[in-house]
């Protein structure tokens, strides 16, 4: 409760923080000559230096990793207005909207609300939550023009980030102040989107020192449920800010958030009562904040140390529980280059997770509350074998507190055939580590009525999902290759296929079953306890072109194939593991016309999920842009254009109900001055 009146009191002066804000942009605001439009040609593309695969700077041609750069280009043109739908375009990732403010997004299957093998940072800050392993993506929330790139790596990244890099990376990189410098406005006004306002304004406090100011609030409409709205609108304000330091010696930056809005969200209260199913509809509370300070220094022209510290403190009260949860983490790196492409890359790591869980139904954990840490240490050598044949190797050593000490090698080696093609492959080990309720929790995540096929009985029969100390690490080993070119100055292709094996994936033992009786009925209670002996093997193939056909006509596509071999020993176990849609595709066409007009079209195609009775979607979203001076951008947006309104994803956990995503358009209009 001290938390809560805390935020409580801090939030009560946030209108006030929002109109100070506004007043400093006003005054501290410069006239700045406008660029154009931010457009980079294929041949840059190829040359753009990534991160995430080598976390040092790596032309996205001599990469050695199933990388995609969402550009910020790409962000402008796609009509987007939030990050997860940017992540529909990368070829390989599993994205669908759940309800207005809920998400399941996953690279190479295993889909879900509560996916768990997928690495999310925002600057190096990683956004994982231990309660489940996964990303509450509602408050991942940026104004998409503070983005410079969003950085998706399909396939393993442990051996230099760590557990969760297992079936993929997200790394969200906002831009340097400089290049920002002013300010700018956007505000827009819609059916779905129904209204935001965000203000970014950039100042430089003097020599070689920048600071940037961001807000942002928005309210999203309902979507549907049962021929209704689905009372599952969301509202959300944030504050922000990045400070940038380029001294002789050191360069820094340092980045702070504040966040606080209202989900509304849709749940099934089961039980043996009445016709087992109650419908409830709640409001979840989201608040929290976070600080990261990053440091580095040139030590010499071959070596390089750097520093980041950062804090995260979060705190969310939904129907089935509450969350505050406190992560404190430090991490040092340093890169040495013997010779010309001879580097190496090490560092440590340490993290500690200091939770309180308050379960109010569906859920129980024990203890209620918790600290526990990770942390590691990393190497990684780029050794050239010959001029153009580089070989990597590394490893991570991890130890956390529910499994003790993981080792997650790779090895990796990229064949640079000429200037404009290129060839790799990798083989690297990943682990998932347990998440809080899979070691010390309980969740209900079936009801099996009389008559069922797994229930013959005459009384309805609940299952229960127990955590268990002996819970063991998730492990991949994963086979990757892939190519890399461009074809000529026009036309460029990447294609990645990968086999996947698994083991040590969560099951449950068979249940033991319990018959309770009270004063609502009597009911079977199912209980299985969490264990490691699912095992099998994903592989597929994924491709991404991009082709500017004229000056101003540039075509953008994406392609992946997966396929799940995996013997389930059950329905339940079966439903829980097979999110994964088989094909999927998409395809933008991005036309500059006369006058400052661009079109832009963006259609999808998402396969059926089979274990779901999903069928397939396809869908498709029109952006009208129009920048009538350097100054204004207007853009008309329409977003699943194909459907009135149509359900894409239903939860793996019974309680949390899905709802149908509805036809949306508006209008988007941003200033800068």
């Amino acid at each position: 409760m001290q938390i809560i009146s805390k935020y409580t009191e801090y939030f009560s002066l946030f209108p006030k923080i929002i109109t100070a804000f506004s007043l400093i942009c006003s005054f501290m605001a410069t006239p700045v000559v406008a660029k154009g439009l931010m457009e980079m040609s294929l041949e840059e593309l190829m040359t753009l230096q990534v991160t995430s695969a080598a976390k040092a700077p790596t032309s996205l041609l001599k990469t050695s990793a199933a990388i995609y750069v969402i550009t910020q280009e790409d962000i402008r043109r796609s009509g987007a207005n939030s990050i997860p739908e940017l992540l529909k375009m990368v070829p390989g990732m599993n994205v669908a909207q759940l309800d207005s403010n809920r998400w399941a997004i996953s690279a190479r299957g295993f889909s879900g609300q509560f996916a768990n093998k997928l690495l999310v940072m925002i600057d190096g800050r990683s956004v994982y939550t231990p309660f489940f392993s996964g990303v509450l993506w509602d408050v991942q929330d940026l104004i998409l023009a503070e983005i410079d790139r969003i950085e998706v790596i399909r396939g393993p990244g442990a051996a230099l980030w760590g557990a969760n890099a297992v079936n993929g990376i997200i790394n969200i990189i906002t831009r340097s102040v400089k290049e920002t410098v002013g300010a700018q406005v956007t505000a827009w006004v819609g059916t779905e989107e129904r209204a935001g306002l965000s203000l970014m304004q950039s100042s430089e406090l003097g020599t070689n020192s920048y600071l940037r100011l961001t807000a942002k609030g928005f309210v999203r409409d309902d979507s549907r449920l049962n021929g209704a709205d689905a009372n599952d609108d969301m509202s959300m304000g944030r504050i922000g800010f990045r400070w940038d330091y380029t001294g002789y010696n050191w360069i820094g930056k340092t980045t702070g958030s504040f966040y606080q809005g209202q989900d509304g969200a849709n749940y099934d209260r089961i039980s043996h009562e009445g016709n087992y199913h109650h419908f409830v509809n709640d409001d979840t509370e989201v608040v929290g904040g976070h600080i990261l300070t990053s440091w580095s220094r040139q030590l010499s022209n071959k070596s390089k140390l750097s520093f980041q510290l950062y804090f995260d403190d979060s705190h969310r009260e939904e129907f089935p529980y509450d969350e505050d949860l406190q992560v404190v983490d430090a991490e040092f790196q340093h890169n040495y280059e013997f010779t010309p492409g001879h580097k190496l890359t090490w560092g440590g790591n340490i993290r500690t997770y200091f939770d309180d869980l308050t379960a109010h139904t569906h859920i129980f954990i024990d203890p209620p509350s918790d600290q526990y840490s990770l942390y590691s240490v990393f190497v990684q050598d780029d050794y050239p074998l010959l001029n153009n044949l580089i070989l990597t190797l590394g490893s991570k050593f991890e130890h956390n507190d529910f499994t003790g000490w993981e080792v997650q090698p790779n090895g990796r080696l990229l064949w640079e055939v000429s200037e404009t093609v290129s060839l790799w492959g990798a083989v690297s080990r990943a682990v998932r580590t347990p998440a809080r309720y899979e070691a010390t929790g309980q969740i209900v995540v079936a009801l099996y009525p009389p008559g069922h096929e797994l229930n013959s009985t005459s009384i309805p029969a609940i299952y229960n999902f127990r955590g268990s100390d002996d819970f063991k690490a998730e492990e991949l080993t994963a086979y990757e290759f892939g190519l890399r070119s461009l074809l000529d100055e026009d036309f460029s292709i990447d294609i990645s296929i990968f086999y996947n094996d698994y083991n040590k994936l969560r099951t449950g033992t068979d249940p033991e079953s319990t018959i309770i009786v009270d004063e609502f009925g009597a009911y079977i209670e199912l209980v299985g306890t969490a264990n490691n002996d699912l095992e099998g093997e994903t592989y597929g193939l994924e491709a991404a072109i991009e082709w500017q056909l004229t000056d101003d006509w540039k075509l953008v596509g994406s392609y992946s194939y997966m396929e799940m071999d995996f013997d389930f020993a059950g329905q339940l176990e079966a439903f829980l593991n097979s999110f994964y849609a088989r094909h999927q595709g998409s395809l933008q066409s991005r036309l500059n016309l006369p006058h400052n007009i661009e079109t832009d079209l963006w259609l999808t195609y998402t396969d059926e999920i089979a274990i779901q009775n999903q069928s397939e979607i396809w869908d498709l979203s029109v952006r009208l842009g129009w920048q009538p001076t350097p100054q204004w951008q207007l853009e008309l947006i329409g977003q699943n254009l194909l459907h009135d309104h149509s359900k894409q994803l239903t939860s793996e956990i019974i309680s949390m109900m899905s709802s149908e995503i509805e036809r949306g358009v508006f209008l988007r209009g941003s200033y800068k001055f």
